[in-house]
């Protein structure tokens, strides 16, 4: 995995000092919130005709409506996925089939961060080759402002990205807790509580938009406008975590230098006014700037390192929990025609006389 080179880390560091000197960053994150939830909004008023002319809703996204029809699900409904395609092939019609895979896909997501997501959970899990992007093509990172939990960060923009930089927020859930404990070594504590923690993230990317907004949504760890659609065509498995862009975030934030920040922004809020936004200044923004091409050029920043076992456990279980619901079911198929026969039987014995009702009823419990 080759580090950056000082022609590539001189152009990202031109890139976000020239966003800087442009200003209205903040203004900016909120233009493209609003111009991703108009494309959204005309994306769900597309029409299409029925053979009498009528203008009906265009099927394009699978709703929770649909999903949790199941088995009952109308395949009618020209939508597409690419669930068990290889990568090129032409997306092909959902089944039925489909429909109770992508259930089940959602109850395992569901299950797995009921309770939250951490910067280790994002790593673990998430695709190499969105860690080999982080890697190779986001080179800086860094805040811009804070309110109470919530912090603004922005990070240099991949290669054959459409804009200069990119937006990410983090939520810290510990955050609040953690400016009002009474304990003196609070603010040491920012590495177990804040870095360690549970958050929840947005970014402003594609790849965050089309493939991940809708798990973060049924995780319960995203922020911003929530997704109901599921992504059959890019990403029916719902698997990966996130993009480039948090995950060079969050690795930040667990660096000395996102500590060492959020330690400061811990002390504010616990000698000062609380809910007001806290902006780095421009020098404040430079200096980090500086000292990360400084640390990229001496190869002391370190990478992302890939948990593959931990990416192959969380494999192994989703893989083992819907063998079990599978050969459930087969098993349930293969005992019907046994289970008639035992229920006729005992209807005959009780018919005969040969057991009384209540024995009937007690033979019967085993059917429901």
């Amino acid at each position: 995995m080759a580090n950056p080179t000082p022609d590539q880390l001189q152009q990202a560091h031109k890139q976000m000092r020239e966003a800087l000197q442009k200003g209205g960053l903040r203004r900016d994150l909120q233009g493209r919130r609003s111009a991703d939830s108009k494309q959204r909004g005309q994306a769900d008023k597309e029409f299409n005709f029925d053979e009498f002319g009528r203008k009906i809703p265009k099927p394009t996204f699978l709703r929770p409506e649909n999903i949790e029809k199941g088995e009952n699900y109308d395949v009618e409904r020209v939508l597409y996925t690419t669930l068990g395609q290889q990568k090129g092939d032409v997306p092909r019609k959902i089944t039925r089939e489909d429909i109770m895979a992508f259930k089940d896909n959602i109850d395992l997501l569901r299950e797995q961060y009921s309770t939250g997501i951490t910067i280790q959970n994002i790593i673990n899990l998430s695709h190499a080759d969105d860690i080999d992007r982080a890697n190779e093509q986001i080179h800086l990172v860094v805040p811009l402002s804070r309110k109470d939990s919530l912090v603004h960060l922005m990070t240099s923009a991949g290669p054959h990205s459409k804009v200069t930089n990119d937006h990410i927020e983090i939520e810290f859930s510990s955050f609040s807790a953690l400016i009002s404990s009474t304990g003196q070594n609070a603010v040491n504590q920012v590495k177990r509580w804040l870095a360690g923690g549970k958050i929840k993230f947005e970014c402003d990317c594609e790849r965050h938009t089309f493939w991940y907004r809708y798990m973060a949504t049924i995780g319960g760890y995203g922020l911003g406008r929530k997704e109901n659609g599921y992504p059959k065509l890019r990403n029916p498995l719902l698997s990966g975590v996130a993009c480039k862009h948090v995950l060079k975030t969050v690795y930040w934030i667990q660096s000395p230098s996102g500590i060492e920040y959020l330690k400061k922004e811990v002390q504010k809020d616990r000698t000062r006014q609380l809910s007001v936004r806290k902006k780095q200044t421009d020098r404040q923004i430079l200096a980090e700037l500086d000292q990360q091409v400084s640390a990229a050029n001496k190869e002391t920043d370190g990478k992302i390192q890939p948990n593959i076992r931990k990416a192959e456990q969380e494999m192994i279980r989703r893989a083992a929990k819907v063998a079990k619901k599978h050969f459930a079911k087969q098993q349930k198929m293969e005992r019907q025609p046994q289970d008639a026969l035992d229920r006729n039987k005992y209807a005959e014995w009780r018919n005969s006389g040969i057991v009384t009702d209540e024995v009937f009823q007690e033979l019967m419990r085993r059917f429901k």
